[in-house]
């Protein structure tokens, strides 16, 4: 995965998603439009029941599905429908290639994906003989027509071109993009993806070999390497979709393609990189809905524990409560999964309710310091109360969110730059919408990360906007 060359005009698809941001007008200020933002998403928040909760039954057929369909059930009941730039993708829409029907070329195929799955070698430094067996293998189902032993012989040629001598690789791209080119032709979303994977390599001024290969020198242009990424991201191409995160990485967009990738693909990798990217850096918004669900979900999935015994042990993003980094941390160290799953970490460590303030609000907002005002520092210090506190009083609710708006007016009043002053749009950039349309497809959050809701006649306070707290505030 890397970066896309491309710059966003040359993707018809994010000039749609640019075009869409630009449909509704306001014509206001704009730091008091992301006043009026900040507000309307703490008031979408709908109220849901909290944590994954499992039946007995329930866990008795879970636990014969396969290791895929287990993952699957636990992404949808999490409740993960997917991304919201490219909303068509589901399971059940994504494309999927035929099966291989003739015997022989099964047989092959099965043994080439087994070397490659059994052996501890990465396929591009295997010996020789272990790479031509698996690749004679493919070609022999590839030659079929068998477009799944098509896309892994092109993928695996491909991947060893650095490990192998220049003239060997040469041929090896070349037989790559002859297989790109026919899977293409099947309308399958490698084939677009590779075509744009080998120009990137021709165009790499980075590269140290094959200083000889050029696009034109394997009949391959710019105009067409861009149509086939877009092609390949709205098709829903993992690669595709995590280039496009990792180009747009700490933002909505980046959350939104890692979240699309770790459903379509119940990828664990996908949802850990959605979640750092949901919080990201105190300079940027921070989505503590997402992050939370992300890292939980990747918890479910098998991954590790460390984010969430480091948010416990500082205090940030979770209800503060000590006690349980020791809990997790003994666990972490004695963790019994079930096919290599956490599927009932719920019900071992229950979740919190989130504290989200929604699409404007700044890692730094939630954080804080001794010199810079933020939610968690002023209830460490005691300037607030926590509202999901369980001795928590209509009085000291209000307080929170009297005092929350003036984290919120502090921060925009003097560190936020803007570079116009009148908004016209209502969304200020792509990046606030694609937010926008994140917490209004996830307006309860998920089973592990519900929102904490404020009481209606608290919502209903009226804030002057034009009250700027005092600089030196803390």
């Amino acid at each position: 995965m890397s970066q896309i060359i491309f710059s966003p005009e040359q993707l018809q698809f994010i000039n749609e998603v640019f075009d869409k941001s630009e449909e509704k007008k306001y014509g206001k200020s704009a730091k008091l439009l992301n006043y009026v933002l900040i507000l309307d998403d703490l008031k979408s928040f709908k109220s849901a029941p909290n944590g994954m909760k499992w039946t007995s039954d329930e866990k008795a057929k879970f636990e014969k599905l396969s290791h895929v369909e287990k993952k699957k059930y636990l992404i949808n009941k999490m409740g993960f429908k997917g991304g919201v730039i490219l909303p068509h993708l589901t399971l059940d829409t994504i494309y999927k290639y035929p099966n291989i029907t003739d015997a022989t070329s099964k047989s092959k195929y099965d043994t080439a994906m087994n070397s490659i799955s059994s052996s501890n070698r990465s396929f591009k430094n295997m010996d020789k003989a272990a790479q031509d067996n698996i690749l004679n293998n493919l070609r022999y189902a590839s030659n079929k027509n068998n477009l799944i032993a098509s896309k892994e012989l092109a993928d695996l040629l491909f991947s060893r071109i650095e490990n192998v001598e220049e003239s060997q690789g040469i041929k090896d791209i070349k037989e790559s993009l002859d297989l790109y080119n026919k899977l293409i032709k099947a309308g399958s979303p490698d084939g677009y993806y590779g075509y744009y994977a080998i120009y990137r390599f021709t165009v790499d001024r980075n590269k140290l070999l094959y200083s000889s290969l050029t696009p034109a020198s394997l009949g391959l242009n710019e105009t067409t390497a861009a149509k086939y990424l877009n092609e390949a991201i709205k098709m829903g191409q993992k690669q595709a979709l995590f280039d496009l995160a990792e180009t747009t990485e700490g933002s909505s967009m980046a959350v939104d393609m890692y979240i699309t990738a770790g459903y379509l693909y119940q990828d664990r990798n996908a949802f850990e990189k959605a979640m750092r990217s949901a919080s990201f850096d105190i300079n940027k918004e921070d989505y503590e809905i997402f992050y939370i669900a992300c890292m939980r979900m990747a918890i479910m999935l098998g991954g590790k524990l460390d984010e969430l015994i480091s948010c416990y042990s500082n205090g940030v993003s979770v209800y503060n409560n000590p006690a349980r980094v020791n809990q997790l941390r003994q666990y972490a160290g004695n963790r019994k999964l079930i096919d290599g799953l956490d599927p009932y970490f719920d019900e071992k460590f229950p979740p919190d309710l989130v504290l989200d303030f929604g699409t404007h609000f700044y890692g730094g907002m939630y954080g804080g310091s001794n010199n810079h005002p933020g939610v968690y520092f002023w209830i460490k210090k005691g300037k607030m109360k926590d509202p999901r506190d369980k001795d928590s009083t209509k009085q000291t609710v209000q307080d929170f969110y009297n005092k929350l708006w003036q984290i919120i007016l502090y921060e925009y009043s003097y560190f936020v730059k803007y570079g116009v002053e009148i908004a016209e749009y209502y969304f200020v950039d792509v990046f606030s919408y694609v937010a926008h349309l994140l917490y209004r497809k996830y307006p309860s959050g998920f089973a592990s990360a519900r929102p904490y809701i404020f009481p209606q006649d608290v919502l209903a306070t009226k804030i002057d906007y034009n009250k700027v707290p005092p600089r030196d505030m803390k």
